[in-house]
Order: C-alpha cells, then sequence, then structure tokens
C-alpha cells in the first residue's frame, strides 16, 4: 500500500496546509505535475468498474469519482483565481467548502475524466504563456492571505500530488474488495 501524504484541512489550518502542500512539490516542476496529472488519474482509474467508482478506500473517505471530481472544481476555482489576478489589481477571492463541492452532483465517470482533461488543457495554455511580471501578480485569499500566482501555480502542484495520492491508495482499496 502506498504511504498517504497528510495535508492538513485548508479551513483549520491555512498556514500548515499551505506548507504542506508547497513540501509535497518539493523541487519538482509545477507545470510539469500540473500537466501530468490528467494521465495520471486516468491511468489510475483505468480498471475501475461502475461500482469502484464510487467506493471509497474506507468510511469517511472520498470515493474515485469524488477524488476526480474535486480536482476538478480545483481547476474550476484555480482557472477564476488565476484570471481574476491577471486581470485586476490585488483582488479578492473566497476560500470554499471542498467538502461540500464534493457531494454535488458529477457527469459518468469517463465524462468527468474527459471534462478534468479539458478544463486542465485550458488552464495550461493560461500558465504556459505567463511572464515573470504576470507569475508576481497577486491576490488575496481570504482565509491564506496574500499569494502570487507562482505561488499559486506551486500550490496546485502540491495538491494534485496529494490527491493522486489519495486516488491511488482508494483505487487499490475500492479493486481489491472487488476481488
Amino acid at each position: 500500500m502506498v504511504a498517504p501524504i497528510v495535508i492538513p484541512d485548508a479551513s483549520k489550518e491555512p498556514t500548515a496546509y499551505v506548507e504542506a502542500l508547497l513540501a509535497t512539490l518539493g523541487d519538482r516542476d509545477p507545470l510539469e505535475v500540473y500537466a501530468a496529472t490528467p494521465a495520471r488519474v486516468r491511468e489510475l482509474c483505468a480498471g475501475l468498474d461502475d461500482a469502484a467508482w464510487t467506493e471509497p478506500m474506507a468510511p469517511g473517505e472520498w470515493s474515485a469519482l469524488q477524488v476526480v471530481g474535486h480536482l476538478f472544481d480545483v481547476d474550476v476555482v484555480y482557472g477564476f483565481r488565476w484570471r481574476l489576478a491577471l486581470t485586476e489589481d490585488s483582488p479578492t477571492y473566497p476560500g470554499y467548502d471542498e467538502k461540500r463541492w464534493s457531494e454535488l452532483t458529477r457527469p459518468a465517470p469517463r465524462a468527468l475524466l474527459a471534462a478534468f482533461a479539458g478544463l486542465r488543457e485550458a488552464n495550461l495554455a493560461l500558465l504556459a504563456g505567463l511572464d515573470g511580471a504576470q507569475l508576481r501578480r497577486d491576490a488575496i485569499h481570504a482565509e491564506q492571505g496574500r499569494e502570487d500566482l507562482r505561488r499559486m501555480i506551486d500550490k496546485v502542484a502540491g495538491h494534485d500530488l496529494a490527491h493522486a495520492n489519495q486516488l491511488e491508495r482508494t483505487v487499490a482499496a475500492a479493486t481489491a474488495r472487488a476481488t
């Protein structure tokens, strides 16, 4: 079994949350991590049947469908935040309740994977074209404070790694129960 990556609760411990995401990323290139995630997610989920998609790793944990849905949601949220920071001077934006969002209705698994890959591709096109001055543009997160685009990108890449780890463990548990 893959060892879990432990990330503190973003709402309860925002500073520890950010530090954990940045530590998870380490010295990896954030755009390479960000670009590789959709293929990794698709690979991890390739063998899931309909029942396994909705099987959590353990009580209180997310299913594969919820993890992939969360990654999609994060791209919606950060795509908006990045665009806001690039077009306004030090805008503010709220946090959001990811646990409540995880309960929202999702498309079928294959459609969700395709939507995630498409949204990620659009966000990557935006990020790939940024210059140094744009990466220094900042915004104010209601819970985590002021952050520039470079930090936001690093956080999302660390977040991807943590949730790919979670997804790997979730898929392993769901498929082990099915056999």
